[in-house]
């Protein structure tokens, strides 16, 4: 989660937003390379947080039974 966060952050910075220009598709390019990256952290925290939990509760079936 703290690399996501990292990359978020970085994706997110004025620096890397000045890089997009243009438009695409009719759309200016800024406004869809924010919505493709706040849905891709979203998604990708999702599926950390959805697969967190099943693992940790298989270790601990694992460790219980030895």
């Amino acid at each position: 989660m703290v690399g996501l966060f990292a990359a978020g952050t970085i994706l997110l910075n004025p620096p890397i937003l000045n890089l997009v220009g243009g438009t695409l598709f009719g759309w200016p390019a800024l406004y869809l390379y924010l919505f493709v990256v706040w849905g891709l952290l979203i998604a990708v925290i999702g599926l950390i947080s959805e697969s967190s939990p099943g693992q940790a509760n298989e270790r601990d079936k694992d460790s219980a039974s030895r």
